[in-house]
């Protein structure tokens, strides 16, 4: 199965789910969208397709890239573009398979088999007992067989978004564990692809094209283990299509049923400018190798927590202080914004969210923001915005732990007529009620953020600040619904729902980054 010849993209034309070829997407131009079975392998499959593309078929220079967004490839031009890549990209090849390595064998008693959910972040899997490896699904047989093609977009999001394939030995990604990834969505699914494809004009001033190594990891092995990869070696092919780990898909009657691994690959030393994360100035700053610079998601944040970082880079925004220090947008968002400046944007964003441990799992999050024309030249009512978001939450977060501690101390007076005992601990209860107002907070912001930065105007501050705090009343009101009618609680209920109920005295305190 090659990637470039065969039909493995899943998509929906027509309210019909079917695998078309890259050839017909970028040669017929079909209405169609990306349809997998989750969000954030739809954002994988997106990505692949713009690596393929950024590889085979980089344009020259703006003009270039234009008319290919504006013109779809003739037969004989993706012929022709095609040709001398042929091998990279076959999932089968006997020599240089598709993110593979070939000389992975079984070993006696299949020891080195993985279950192929392993390959899908969050899915339990049969070989392993971890907690974290059941995130999204209940059971490890959700999966037990996948189309050749799919396993090709899961191989490559688990090794360029995903974090190891297995403790010590085996080695993370090229942007460290669980990077956001952040794509130009344009109106149909062949002109989002060239949206992201960056131009030789563009490219050339940072030394990518020039590195000396340019062949992918499964043509070119990288060094062992124990020796570093240096990333300004590292060439564009190798850098987008970076596969830290050993593997090999183990088939049968042509479907993938799991894959063999072996401990990973080598360690990279440095930075390598990936071009479709943003990065965090800070932390390329500090140098520090156990520390990637790449952003990720919070998990104390909704995706909007960080919509600058998405945007803009710290250069064009010096009189901000923005995440304490700047961040820099990824470089697709960059070319997109020099080459269509003043026009909309859609831009998609997802990633998976770290839990307690290194490479546990929290959580994923995927989203898909919109600006109206001019959104370059609103930073400060984003900014604004961003700020109102979440200083309405840390309202919300005071008032409910005013309503736990007075909730607690009255349980306390009552049970035995003792002052409350102080730990250095916070209590089970007052924990439980702060996560769930913020969870339930942050997952409803998003619908408010969406409509809001559809018709940005920094006049409507005010109506953005009743707005956020509709929504803050609303969660309280949920929270502590289950104990406002009790006698006892009169008191606790009162106290907190009217310190909610201030209302900020300025609203440029709350946009200079005043908690209310």
């Amino acid at each position: 199965m090659n990637l470039l010849i065969d039909d493995w993209i899943p998509v929906e034309i027509a309210g019909i789910q079917q695998r078309i070829s890259l050839q017909t997407l970028l040669c017929d131009d079909p209405d169609c969208s990306i349809k997998t079975f989750r969000d954030d392998m739809d954002l994988a499959t997106l990505q692949l397709l713009v690596c393929l593309v950024q590889v085979v078929f980089m344009p020259d220079d703006k003009r270039s890239l234009k008319h290919r967004w504006q013109t779809p490839l003739t037969v004989s031009e993706y012929q022709d573009g095609i040709a001398g890549y042929l091998d990279w990209f076959d999932l089968l090849h006997p020599k240089t398979p598709f993110m593979q390595t070939a000389s992975v064998m079984p070993e006696k008693g299949d020891k080195n088999w993985a279950s192929l959910q392993k390959l899908f972040m969050g899915l339990p899997e049969k070989t392993s007992s971890s907690p974290t490896s059941s995130a999204f699904f209940d059971t490890p047989d959700e999966i037990t067989v996948i189309p050749m093609g799919d396993a090709a977009i899961a191989l490559f999001q688990q090794a360029t978004n995903g974090f190891s394939l297995g403790g010590v030995g085996y080695s993370v990604g090229l942007k460290g564990s669980m990077p956001l990834t952040t794509l130009v969505v344009s109106e149909s699914l062949r002109k989002s692809i060239w949206c992201n494809v960056l131009s030789r004009e563009f490219l050339e001033p940072l030394g990518i094209l020039d590195a000396p190594l340019q062949e992918p990891t499964w043509v070119t092995p990288p060094h062992s283990r124990f020796t570093e990869e240096q990333a300004h070696h590292i060439g564009l092919a190798r850098g987008l299509f970076w596969q830290p780990a050993k593997v090999k898909l183990a088939l049968c009657n042509g479907l993938v049923t799991g894959f063999y691994k072996e401990a990973g690959t080598c360690t990279v030393k440095g930075y390598w400018q990936h071009p479709h994360t943003p990065i965090d100035i800070l932390r390329l700053q500090a140098n520090d190798p156990k520390e990637k610079p790449y952003l990720s998601g919070q998990g104390n944040q909704p995706l909007w927590g960080q919509m600058l970082s998405y945007f803009y880079s710290a250069e064009n925004i010096k009189t901000l202080d923005i995440n304490r220090g700047g961040y820099s947008r990824a470089l697709v968002v960059q070319q997109y914004q020099a080459l269509w400046r003043g026009g909309g944007i859609k831009l998609a964003v997802g990633g998976y969210i770290k839990g307690g441990s290194t490479e546990s799992l929290a959580g994923r999050k995927h989203e898909l923001y919109s600006f109206s024309s001019g959104w370059d030249a609103k930073i400060s009512e984003i900014d604004c915005l961003v700020k109102i978001g979440l200083n309405t939450q840390q309202k919300l977060d005071t008032a409910i732990r005013k309503f736990a501690d007075l909730a607690e101390t009255t349980f306390k007076d009552r049970r035995d007529n003792k002052p409350k005992q102080q730990t250095g601990k916070e209590g089970h209860f007052r924990k439980n009620l702060r996560n769930k107002a913020k969870q339930q907070y942050f997952d409803n912001s998003e619908t408010i953020m969406h409509s809001i930065l559809r018709n940005l105007v920094f006049d409507d501050l005010a109506e953005y600040q009743k707005r956020f705090s509709q929504l803050a009343e609303d969660v309280f009101e949920q929270v502590i619904s289950p104990y406002e009618h009790e006698d006892k609680m009169l008191e606790p209920v009162l106290i907190s729902r009217q310190y909610l109920g201030k209302k900020p005295n300025k609203l440029n305190k709350l946009s200079d980054g005043a908690t209310p």
